[in-house]
């Protein structure tokens, strides 16, 4: 007897080490932070076990089974006292339970806890069936039969809730008597009935999810369980997953118990989750809104989250591009435009800003900006999510470290997110949302108005083609590619023209350049210009050169133009560009890029055809819509 006992200690104490290793792990969250809470609920035997593993290999949760005494007591929840004493006691950012023998009081739960979420997973009901009578024999017929008999209180919480409707469509379908097989099938239906019994199909904080997806599809599915729960997903997590116990033979019953069963199981299958109403009143912070692509970014964000109702203050220094923000948005201005000495006096701003919004997240564009917010409410009162928008290469181990403080970090390409996960951010923190653009005002110009744009982008014929350049006159946008380019096509692509749109540090180093290499005839510099959508309708072939992007605004408006691209192999073109939309160019290659602007030059149909092509390919996957609503579902899985 000892022998057993201590080999079971044996066998049970590298995961009781695990578990407390990940548990003194969490304490560096503190106990201030609210804590985010999840229910999960079903019928036994329908892979919540294997849900409940899955997100146990989180760093962030806490996971209580059924069998967990200190929550627990016979399987069944303990009061709400003990649960907010064992939330508010763990400092685990989310804390998960498996009340599966309340399922009939989920409604109840959800009430009692109103930030909490809840999860329903179902299976199919035969390969429930067959594991219950597996585990269990008669068990499940042994309550049926006693709930066709009348007796509803014998058996506690399996017969809990049963009213007379139930009771009634029992009686129908067996006439009052079960086999084995009949019972566990019933049993499977009776506790996923309380599931619409109770209307949670229409609750907001509920999802239903299907074991089967879960276990064949593991990284499709699980995400959008980890988001609902308001947890960072990454493949890690479900390695172990494994395709068993999917595919059962259907049990031998009588047809009114088949028919029972299989009617609910296609209502379940059949539910889509309800509208959620978005996060309301939000603030999108950045340091400021001058000219560039972040700030961009920032203001579409607010003045799309305007014009879908939710509050939204913007939150910045101030800056050139101020009339471009919509009315409909707040704006406060503050000193957070230079920061390094001055970290204090910007959080305590913010601090201030935030006490007067109520706010329910913070939108950061920046690591400035994030590190404010952090500085700002150090009990993380208000979830952060801080989106990257890009850095040189070298930066990325630099940057990525401190970016830990935010709640999520929102990459806007692939790449970025693959890089920052090198230089150390947390992998399940991160998630990709595609960077899009506003498309309404980007379309092919014609006719006269055309011809008139085209004679400021320095046209000189109908034959000639402008390569348009738009972006900020830095290093990171690398510039004098275009000077060299032109100065390279001059002899073999005369007609050839180039147009540089922006302003910044270096226009009169560029200028002086192109005086240089004598291609002043050949390049024309707009400066800073409000009417680019009018420019990139007119023009024939965009060109960008960066050395580094995160996902190109311009590239994206120009593709809704109409527009075919020759763009650098920075951040996010592999998933912007393809073959037919333009061509992908090594970056600081002129020479490479010289041969694909003239090679696109030579062919006018190609550039039909591609301008087509990324035209439809902008509208359908880089629209600013898509962008926002992506963007508030990851916004969603945070906020109280």
């Amino acid at each position: 007897m000892v022998m057993n006992r201590a080999s079971e200690l044996m066998r049970s104490a590298p995961g009781f080490l695990k578990r407390q290793a990940k548990t003194l792990r969490q304490t560096t969250h503190g106990w201030g932070h609210a804590r985010r809470v999840g229910f999960v609920f079903g019928c036994q035997r329908s892979g919540t076990k294997m849900l409940m593993r899955v997100l146990d290999e989180v760093p962030d949760t806490r996971v209580y089974h059924e069998n967990h005494a200190i929550a627990f007591e016979d399987f069944e929840l303990r009061s709400d006292r003990v649960v907010r004493a064992l939330i508010a006691l763990n400092p685990a950012p989310v804390q998960v339970f498996k009340p599966i023998c309340d399922a009939h009081r989920a409604s109840d739960l959800l009430d009692a806890h109103p930030t909490a979420r809840g999860l329903w997973i179902v299976r199919q009901p035969d390969a429930v069936a067959r594991s219950a009578l597996k585990k269990w024999g008669d068990h499940q017929k042994d309550v049926i039969q006693a709930i066709l008999d009348g007796d509803t209180t014998t058996w506690g919480w399996r017969t809990a809730r049963v009213t007379g409707s139930m009771q009634a469509r029992l009686q129908a379908a067996t006439d009052g008597q079960v086999t084995d097989a009949e019972g566990a099938l019933l049993f499977w239906w009776l506790r996923n009935q309380f599931f619409f019994a109770q209307s949670l199909q229409d609750h907001p904080r509920m999802r239903l999810v299907h074991y089967e997806a879960l276990a064949t599809e593991p990284e499709a599915a699980f995400p959008t369980v980890f988001g609902h729960l308001g947890v960072g997903f990454s493949p890690r997590f479900v390695a172990d997953v494994r395709a068993t116990s999917v595919d059962r033979a259907p049990l031998e019953v009588r047809p009114k118990v088949r028919a029972l069963c299989d009617d609910l199981y296609a209502r379940l299958q059949a539910w889509t989750p309800p509208a959620r109403a978005p996060v309301s009143p939000v603030v999108v912070f950045i340091d400021t809104i001058n000219m560039g692509g972040a700030e961009r970014y920032a203001i579409t964000v607010a003045n799309r989250m305007a014009k879908l109702g939710i509050d939204v203050t913007l939150a910045s220094s101030g800056g050139d591009m101020v009339a471009e923000v919509s009315p409909d948005v707040k704006q406060v201005v503050g000193p957070v435009d230079q920061v390094r000495a001055g970290l204090p006096k910007a959080a305590m701003w913010f601090r201030g800003v935030l006490q007067d919004g109520g706010y329910k997240a913070i939108v950061c564009n920046s690591l400035t900006t994030t590190l404010i917010a952090r500085a700002a409410q150090p009990l993380r009162q208000v979830p952060i999510v801080n989106v990257a928008h890009g850095w040189p290469e070298h930066r990325f181990a630099t940057v990525a470290p401190p970016m830990q403080v935010a709640d999520r970090v929102v990459a806007v390409s692939p790449d970025v997110k693959r890089k920052l996960v090198a230089g150390g951010l947390d992998e399940e923190r991160c998630v990709v949302v595609h960077n899009g653009v506003n498309c309404t005002p980007l379309y092919p110009r014609e006719g006269a108005h055309r011809d008139a744009m085209r004679t400021e982008l320095g046209a000189t014929g109908t034959d000639t083609v402008v390569v348009l350049t738009v972006g900020r006159l830095e290093d990171q946008k690398a510039h004098q590619h275009i000077f060299h380019v032109a100065a390279a096509t001059r002899d073999s692509h005369p007609h050839l023209h180039f147009a540089l749109v922006g302003g910044g540090s270096r226009e009169a180093e560029l200028r002086a350049l192109s005086r240089e290499l004598g291609v002043t005839d050949r390049v024309t510099m707009l400066g800073l210009r409000r009417d680019v959508p009018e420019l990139l309708g007119s023009a024939d072939l965009f060109f960008n050169c960066s050395d580094w992007e995160g996902m190109p605004l311009t590239t994206i408006e120009a593709m809704a133009s109409g527009l075919p691209v020759v763009a650098t192999h920075t951040e996010g073109a592999d998933q912007l560009l393809n073959a037919e939309t333009g061509q992908v160019v090594p970056v600081g290659d002129a020479g490479e890029m010289a041969a694909a602007l003239g090679a696109l030059a030579d062919d006018a149909g190609r550039r039909k055809a591609a301008g087509m092509a990324a035209r439809m390919r902008a509208l359908a996957h880089f629209s600013h819509e898509r962008m926002v609503d992506q963007l508030l579902e990851v916004v969603g899985t945070l906020a109280r």
